[in-house]
């Protein structure tokens, strides 16, 4: 089969459907889709927030509990603890199907009635880490999200055995580090982006098996270098004690000067390593025949994925998130661990086989437009049925699907085939996962059919300002956790909490002057999004697919010249 052009249905752009797409369409039983990739890739990234949360009361106990729903939201919510309770299993609300309706519409009524987890974590699985969403398999965590197999960690995102760390972003069996984007098996690294296997380096970009580094790029093995020139242990060791590396200012300072030195040095052509195999995207490794490709790892056979955070995926394409021994999910988001054939889904885990057109489905097999549901197999808007009759109405309902498709307002059209409508979504846009990847103004969200919500979370009177924080760790008493701080930044009001100040104090760090979200925004900010651009290598000026835009000022080379220079 030859490669075709289409026009997406939602943008309207041109886009091409290649040979090898076909083939894996055909391969899952699905027809082509009728959205483009970065639309497709947007949509589901809609259905899906990771980082705003909210207080509400469970619909079940009544209880206060921390939610990704605000208490606006017209749906039905129970704090985790009941929803992962074993005294219902949603069947209590099963629906029959009526085919006089669009298949999706009868999905949306279902998804009303049903109660929501409170928070999208495997609950079983944690311990002392209840202010998270995200999560499984870890401890005493606080404000973390997108994270397994993490303790002690604080305000962090997208983590895998992050331990005893704080305000990382792309954390991966490191311990004792703090504000610093994408670490690999580090220790002791601060303010530093994209270093693998380091010790004791701080604000450093690019570096490999380093120690003792200070404002460093593009070095491999190196020690005792400050700003890239080398010292002997013991000048290191005086230049140390006169940068004052536990002074909230002075470290301000250095943060300013390595931006400078940093933006001199080239960057290579994509983030990833020599352990890929013919891969395409950015921020990948260890994955071989995956192309579009974004922040993934342990991945074959993929293509337009993001968010495999925890290997493996197999057979997946157009998949956000993450991972963990899953194959064949198609035009799904935030599903993982013991994951096999699911289309068109979101929040499912974990040991999920043949689901479609699913949310919140826990240990399910064999289901088919269910909300909320646990333990349950041969199921159709969460109603059981005997194997043959199961199969015989999902036949039927695919095919009321093609003639009596879902038209939303926009008068977009969905078959069977394509993910859910964007008015479906719990989220608002600028409050889901796609504001934070693909931002848009409230118009243009409107426009497309999403939904937008100006409300804020309230945020209490404070009691000191973030000027007046003592300079230094060791001038910090206990007294600070009585204190509301205002954030130097946004003005908003955020707390310092015990695991903290003693991780802080661990660490030799002075404490931060802005709120967890500015502090957030600023590690986003550094990080490139999921979409690929065509430049040339600013040395041999060879053409570079990049996720570096052409207009980014920064000096970018081809993997080739990188390599000639700095390996």
């Amino acid at each position: 089969m030859e490669a075709e052009t289409r026009s997406c249905q939602n943008c309207k752009g041109d886009f091409t459907i290649e040979p090898e797409d076909f083939n894996y369409y055909e391969k899952i039983s699905v027809p082509p889709p009728t959205w483009c990739p970065e639309c497709r890739m947007v949509r589901r990234m809609s259905f899906t927030n990771v980082w705003g949360l909210y207080w509400r009361n469970c619909d079940k106990c009544n209880e206060r509990t921390m939610s990704i729903y605000s208490p606006q939201t017209p749906i039905k919510v129970f704090c985790n603890r009941c929803w992962w309770a074993d005294d219902w299993d949603g069947t209590e609300y099963a629906q029959e199907y009526d085919p006089s309706k669009p298949f999706l519409e009868q999905v949306k009524e279902l998804g009303l009635k049903t109660p929501h987890a409170a928070l999208e974590t495997l609950y079983t699985s944690l311990k002392n880490s209840d202010y998270s969403n995200a999560l499984a398999w870890c401890k005493d965590c606080y404000q973390i999200f997108w994270a397994d197999y993490c303790e002690g960690v604080f305000y962090s995102s997208f983590l895998n055995n992050l331990k005893f760390s704080s305000d990382c972003l792309r954390g991966y069996f490191s311990e004792l580090c703090y504000e610093a984007v994408q670490l690999y098996k580090s220790y002791r690294t601060f303010f530093s982006d994209e270093c693998d296997a380091c010790v004791d380096v701080w604000f450093s970009r690019n570096c490999y098996s380093c120690t003792n580094c200070i404002g460093c790029v593009n070095l491999r093995g190196a020690s005792y270098c400050i700003f890239n020139q080398k010292y002997s242990k013991e000048e290191y060791e005086k230049k140390i004690k006169e940068l004052g590396l536990d002074s909230w200012s002075r470290i301000r300072e250095l943060e300013n000067k390595a931006q400078e030195f940093w933006s001199a040095k080239p960057y290579r052509e994509y983030n990833g390593h020599s352990l890929n195999v013919n891969v395409t995207g950015d921020h990948v490794y260890t994955s071989r025949n995956s192309k579009e490709m974004y922040l993934v790892k342990g991945a074959e056979g993929c293509k337009w994925c993001q968010f495999i955070t925890v290997p493996t995926a197999k057979d997946c394409w157009d998949y956000s998130g993450w991972g963990n021994s899953v194959e064949l999910v198609y035009e799904s988001a935030t599903v993982g661990e013991k994951v096999s054939n699911v289309k068109f889904s979101f929040y499912c885990t974990p040991d999920v086989v043949n689901l479609e057109y699913c949310f919140w489905n826990t240990s399910c097999k064999n289901n088919f437009g269910c909300v909320n549901l646990k333990r349950k197999s041969y199921c159709i808007l969460n109603k059981q049925y005997p194997k043959e009759e199961f199969e015989k109405l999902r036949a039927q309902i695919i095919e009321d699907m093609k003639k009596n498709p879902y038209v939303d307002k926009l008068d977009r059209k969905f078959y069977y085939g394509e993910f859910f409508p964007p008015e479906m979504s719990k989220f608002a846009y600028n409050k889901s996962n796609a504001m934070r990847f693909f931002p848009k103004t409230k118009e243009e969200a409107l426009a497309m059919g999403y939904t937008w919500d100006d409300t804020e979370n309230p945020s209490p009177q404070a009691t000191m300002n973030a000027e007046a924080l003592p300079e230094t760790i060791k001038e910090t008493t206990d007294e600070i956790l009585n204190e509301i701080i205002e954030c130097a930044e946004c003005k908003r009001s955020y707390r310092i909490t015990q695991g903290e100040l003693g991780l802080m104090r661990k660490m030799g760090l002075p404490l931060p002057h802005e709120c967890p979200k500015c502090r957030e925004n600023k590690r986003f900010a550094r990080m490139t999004k999921p979409k690929m651009y065509h430049r040339n290598c600013a040395k041999c000026d060879a053409p570079i697919y990049t996720p570096y835009p052409p207009e980014d000022p920064r000096i970018v080379y081809c993997v080739k010249d990188y390599q000639a220079e700095f390996l």
